[in-house]
């Protein structure tokens, strides 16, 4: 912790926090400051709003289409839908203009919660072949700046994708979540007429 009445590099407060950065991170050790106000850290900066975001299968994409991703122990699998997303132009473009930005959005969201292994991402179908083409250009261009390796393995006619993503380490939902006790993971507990 830095104290605001000392010149950078003196440091007052709990040394034990600032020696821990000192071996783990010394280079960050200059950037740690003290955070007394009343608001918690992680709300102040919007943390937990991003977390919980990151977590929810439903991410809506500004379009007002949406991708819902379900999580398995095999696979992971994500779906592209329009939503309330119609459009004033013809049926084809609303869909490759909604195929696209989920390219875009699909690209974020697996970097950002780390999921890794067998991706298969079901987009809506189109029946042009230069909108397919036009799709997974977008798709390859978006995966080329991801760190982590990858291949896309399959596409088909009717706009499944399947890609494949080098695992790191436990994808975000598995790091901060754990299996809910009254369904064990599957999301679906006996109704109360069962």
């Amino acid at each position: 912790r830095r104290h605001r009445h000392h010149p950078a590099g003196q440091f007052q407060g709990v040394p034990a926090h600032l020696d821990l950065v000192n071996q783990l991170n010394p280079e960050l050790a200059s950037r740690v400051q003290l955070h007394d106000r009343p608001t918690p850290i992680m709300e102040e900066h919007g943390v937990s709003t991003e977390l919980e975001r990151a977590l929810r299968s439903k991410v809506w994409l500004e379009s007002g289409g949406y991708i819902v991703i379900n999580q398995t122990e095999a696979l992971v699998a994500i779906d592209v839908n329009t939503g309330r997303y119609t459009g004033k132009k013809a049926l084809e473009e609303t869909i490759l203009q909604t195929n696209l930005e989920a390219a875009k959005e699909i690209v974020r969201q697996i970097r950002l919660r780390d999921l890794g292994g067998i991706i298969v991402v079901d987009f809506i179908d189109m029946d042009e072949r230069k909108s397919r083409q036009k799709m997974m250009s977008t798709l390859d261009q978006e995966l080329r700046r991801d760190r982590s390796p990858s291949k896309v393995l399959s596409v088909n006619e009717f706009g499944l994708v399947i890609l494949t993503r080098k695992r790191v380490r436990q994808s975000l939902e598995r790091i901060l979540c754990q299996a809910c006790p009254y369904c064990t993971g599957s999301g679906m507990i006996k109704s109360v007429t069962t």
